[in-house]
């Protein structure tokens, strides 16, 4: 597995953006005195657009470098498509998984203001409490003010423990939930109400989220747009799922499924997911783990989704996670069976790390693109 990694060291100005460039995620693991955090806590887990590059960690989640208040104290959040509200951990927060992890001070920063007002959050993988707050939030040259902003008070259990994860920026399609992309577009802050992700597992190209319109650069040919449901974490309902170019009857009344990039895996119906690897010819660890024989990867079929018409393809490179010698699924069983009446999937980084992906407030729909 590589534990090379992306981050944010200094500005520079190319073609109309702002792009940052990368360097090793041990470079920043020092920076901090947690360089043997890494081994403890190894996980799969326009005119105005505004590029902020991500910090892949072993590529299965994604982190950006933000700065909180004036002046700013920064903190590396995992951008989240699949939830609403952005918060980092405070100085009021006297959990162990704070301990290791720069906390936000608001006394430290003169545009902070609070009405004090409490809340709880239970994600898949952890939970926490907290108070909303206002602030400044800085990523590059762009200025949010008076963003709204949770400050955590407590964060049981160990996930939010892991190195780089600071905090969480929810990037979910609720209007009136106040996200950071709201601000943007209610203070005009962005061309277009759109933002797009290009997720990399390359050491040598970085990933980013731009906000306010997208990179011609790193996709070709069109954009596949798909409408989502309004007020959801990016839901579609798409129409077919193909196993080496063949139907299934699976989605042949629709499947549901949200566009996540807080999400690693690509997961599954769970009544589906055991018939899909044994087309694969996966073998069954019999915890819900399924593996391959990585000599043979090049010739496992590939999976299609049909979505608004459009074919889009996932090779198995990408559905396969390798490390060394070993090959292991990056596809698992969702949580639930279905959503809204129909089979319900949730397409995390292992589908997204593959297109060029699009998310238009605006118009309320998803686009994918091949990657350029």
């Amino acid at each position: 597995m590589k534990y090379l990694v992306l981050g944010l060291v200094c500005l520079a100005v190319t073609e109309g953006l702002i792009r940052v460039p990368l360097v090793k995620k041990e470079d920043i693991m020092e920076e901090r005195g947690l360089l043997k955090e890494i081994l403890k806590y190894s996980q799969y887990s326009s005119n105005e657009v505004y590029p902020e590059d991500l910090v892949n960690q072993n590529n299965m989640a994604y982190f950006g470098k933000i700065g909180v208040g004036s002046p700013p104290q920064y903190f590396y959040v995992h951008f989240d498509t699949g939830s609403s509200t952005l918060w980092v951990n405070s100085v009021y927060c006297k959990s162990s998984a704070c301990h290791s992890h720069p906390l936000f001070n608001p006394r430290s920063s003169h545009t902070y203001h609070t009405h004090n007002t409490p809340f709880s959050i239970h994600y898949g993988t952890g939970s926490l409490t907290g108070v909303y707050g206002y602030d400044t939030i800085t990523m590059g040259n762009l200025e949010v003010k008076n963003q709204k902003i949770g400050l955590s008070k407590t964060e049981p259990g160990s996930h939010f423990a892991k190195p780089l994860h600071d905090g969480l920026m929810g990037l979910a399609y609720m209007p009136g939930d106040e996200t950071i992309v709201d601000t943007m577009i209610k203070e005009g802050l962005i061309e277009e109400p759109m933002f797009a992700f290009y997720l990399t597992g390359h050491s040598q190209r970085g990933s980013e989220v731009v906000f306010g319109g997208t990179d011609p650069s790193h996709y070709q040919g069109q954009i596949n747009w798909i409408p989502v449901q309004r007020n959801s974490h990016w839901q579609i309902v798409f129409e077919g799922f193909e196993v080496n170019h063949r139907s299934t009857d699976w989605c042949s009344n629709g499947c549901t499924a949200i566009v996540d990039t807080g999400t690693s895996m690509l997961e599954c119906p769970p009544q589906y997911v055991h018939s899909l690897h044994r087309m694969l010819g996966a073998h069954s660890g019999g915890s819900g783990d399924y593996t391959f024989h990585c000599s043979r990867v090049d010739s496992l079929p590939t999976l299609t989704f049909v979505m608004n018409g459009a074919h889009l393809h996932l090779p198995p490179s990408a559905y396969v996670l390798q490390s060394g010698s070993h090959c292991k699924s990056g596809i698992k069983a969702s949580s639930k069976k279905s959503r809204d009446g129909h089979p319900y999937w949730i397409l995390g980084d292992v589908f997204i790390r593959h297109f060029y992906s699009v998310f238009d407030q605006g118009r309320a729909r998803v686009g994918f693109a091949t990657l350029a």
